[in-house]
C-alpha cells in the first residue's frame, strides 16, 4: 500500500513524498515591478523548510502587461533572483519547486473587454511565446518544473473549454483543437528541458466527466507530464458521487480521472489533514495530495501533521481572511503565536 510519505519519481526527479503546497496567493501582500517582498520571499522558504515534498509558487503573470492577483511575473531576467532565492531553500530541504504559470487578462467568470472567441490568432500566438519564454526563465532559475495554469476560469482554462470556446479556426472545435495552443506551449517548453525538468498542467473541470477524462487523456498525449486537478468551467458542478465518499466533487473528478491516464495526478480542495490525504493516496485515487489554506494558515503544518495527522490548522472560517489581507487570518495569528 503506497502512503504519503513514499517518495515518487518523474522523469529524473525524485520527491521525498507526496506532499504539495497548492498554489495560494497571499492577498494584501504589496508587490512592484512584479518583483516578490522579501516579505513574500519568505513566507515560501518558512514554508520550504519543513519538509514538503513539491511546492507550487502561486500564480506569476507571463506578460508585463497583465498583472494577476498578488502582481507577480515571471517575464524578464530580472525575476529570475527571487524564484531563485526560493528554490535554493527549497532544495537544501529536498523539497521540489514549481512556478505556477498563468496569463491573468481574462477570466471567465470576471467582466473583460477580451473575449477568446475574437481574439486573432496572432494574439493568440503572442500568449503562447510569452508562456514559453516565463517557462525558460523559471528553468535559468534552477525550478523543477513549471505548472500551466490551466483551471479557475483563467485563459488557458477558457481557450480549453468546450463552454468557453466557439472559434471555428485552428484553434476552436473538438478537444485537439482546443488543446492546439496548450500543445504549442509544451513543444515550445521542451525545445529547451530535458528530464530534470517536468511540465504539469492545473485542468479545469469541464461539463461532465466525461469530458475530463478526455481532455486529461489528451493533455497526456501532447506532453503533460503531472495533472493538477481543480474547478473549471462551470464555475459549479454537481456530481453523483457513492455516499462512502468523504471528499468533494473537486477532489472526486481527480481521483475519477486518475483511473483514466498513465501520467501522476494530485488530487486538491478541503483536504485539510494528512489524515485525510493518507486515506487518498493508501486507497489510489491519487499519487499527489496539496494542501494550501493549511499551509497559509500555519508555516509549520507539516511538522505538526507528522506528529498528529488529524491536525487542522485552518479555522474554515466563513469568510476567509486570505482572500482580504492575509495578514489577518486568525489562525495564522494564533499560530505565529504558538511557533514562537
Amino acid at each position: 500500500m503506497t502512503n504519503i510519505m513514499d517518495p515518487i519519481k518523474i522523469k529524473n526527479i525524485l520527491f521525498k513524498n507526496r506532499v504539495v503546497m497548492a498554489p495560494m496567493v497571499c492577498f494584501g501582500w504589496p508587490s512592484e515591478n512584479g518583483m516578490m517582498s522579501e516579505k513574500l520571499i519568505d513566507h515560501y522558504k518558512k514554508r520550504a523548510s519543513t519538509g514538503i515534498g513539491l511546492m507550487i509558487s502561486q500564480s506569476i503573470s507571463v506578460s508585463s502587461k497583465e498583472s494577476c492577483d498578488g502582481g507577480i511575473g515571471i517575464y524578464n531576467e530580472d525575476h529570475i533572483n527571487y524564484l531563485s532565492n526560493i528554490r535554493e531553500t527549497c532544495h537544501q530541504n529536498g523539497t521540489r519547486f514549481f512556478s505556477q504559470l498563468i496569463y491573468p487578462g481574462l477570466a471567465y467568470h470576471y467582466s473583460s473587454s477580451l473575449d477568446i472567441n475574437k481574439m486573432s490568432k496572432d494574439d493568440l500566438r503572442k500568449i503562447r511565446d510569452e508562456f514559453i519564454h516565463s517557462a525558460q526563465l523559471c528553468k535559468k532559475a534552477g525550478l523543477d518544473g513549471i505548472e500551466l495554469h490551466g483551471a479557475h476560469g483563467f485563459f488557458l482554462n477558457m481557450i480549453t473549454s468546450p463552454i468557453s470556446n466557439n472559434r471555428e479556426d485552428e484553434y476552436g472545435g473538438d478537444i485537439n483543437r482546443r488543446l492546439l495552443l496548450v500543445k504549442e506551449i509544451v513543444e515550445g517548453i521542451k525545445r529547451f528541458t530535458d528530464d530534470d525538468f517536468i511540465v504539469s498542467y492545473r485542468m479545469g473541470w469541464n461539463d461532465c466527466l466525461d469530458t475530463d477524462i478526455k481532455m486529461a487523456q489528451a493533455l497526456e498525449k501532447i506532453g503533460i507530464e503531472l495533472l493538477h486537478i481543480s474547478s473549471g468551467i462551470p464555475m459549479d458542478r454537481e456530481l453523483e458521487m457513492p455516499e462512502d465518499f468523504h471528499f468533494n466533487n473537486i477532489v472526486y473528478t481527480g481521483s475519477q480521472v486518475k483511473k483514466h491516464v498513465n501520467i501522476p495526478t494530485i488530487v486538491v480542495n478541503d483536504i485539510r489533514t494528512f489524515a485525510r490525504g493518507k486515506y487518498l493516496v493508501n486507497h489510489d485515487m491519487c499519487n499527489f495530495v496539496a494542501y494550501g489554506k493549511p499551509f497559509l494558515a500555519d508555516e509549520s503544518f507539516m511538522t505538526k501533521s507528522l506528529e498528529n495527522d488529524k491536525y487542522e490548522s485552518c479555522f474554515r472560517c466563513k469568510k476567509c481572511q486570505w482572500f482580504i489581507n492575509s495578514d489577518n487570518c486568525p489562525a495564522k495569528r494564533k499560530n505565529q503565536i504558538d511557533n514562537i
